[in-house]
């Protein structure tokens, strides 16, 4: 049970690395500061950053 636990929290935490990649972030590194709801944080606040930025551009068009 607690082997299940750790391997879904493994795969959550590469699947938010890599959405952090695919954001433009490269050197990203993981600690044991770091948690999966940091991360999970992390790539919404990028991803509506680029939401906000994409409107107000789409606006002055």
């Amino acid at each position: 049970m607690a082997r299940d636990i750790l391997n879904e929290k493994a795969h959550e935490q590469s699947y938010l690395i890599s959405e952090l990649e695919s954001l433009g972030l490269t050197s990203v590194q993981v600690n044991e500061f770091n948690d999966n709801k940091e991360l999970h944080g992390l790539v919404k606040s990028i991803k509506d950053a680029f939401l906000a930025e994409y409107r107000k551009g789409s606006s002055l068009g």
